[in-house]
């Protein structure tokens, strides 16, 4: 049996042993019910996981900007014998995106028309 107190050790009466268990087993099941909603909470969830994935991107882009502004430094120490006009095509390509993309899909449908007249000439 159980007991009230240890420096006294008077046993507990089936009641009192009852009402400890009770007391017990609801602070168990609060427990339960706090775990349970906090898994079920959907909204909370979901912005926990955007917020991860938000700083994985951040972390992601920092890095690939590190590598690309130590590629871009190494590039331009190969570049530096390549004419003027050359060099001057990426701040080109940032001033004027439209034309750019407009170029860009040209020579890409250049190529696809060249490569599909090549393969229809076999």
């Amino acid at each position: 049996m159980t007991t009230k107190n240890a420096t006294h050790r008077e046993p507990m009466s089936e009641a009192e042993t009852l009402r400890v268990d009770l007391e017990q087993t609801r602070a168990s099941l609060a427990d339960t019910v706090q775990e349970l909603s906090r898994r079920l909470n959907v909204p909370h969830r979901v912005k926990e996981s955007a917020g991860n994935a938000g700083h994985r991107a951040a972390d992601a882009a920092g890095r690939a900007g590190h590598r690309a502004a130590a590629v871009a430094g190494q590039t331009g120490e190969r570049m530096r014998h390549v004419p003027g006009a050359l060099m001057e095509l990426p701040a080109l390509g940032r001033r004027h995106p439209r034309a750019s993309a407009a170029v860009g899909g040209a020579v890409a449908l250049c190529v696809g028309v060249g490569a599909w007249m090549a393969r229809r000439t076999k």
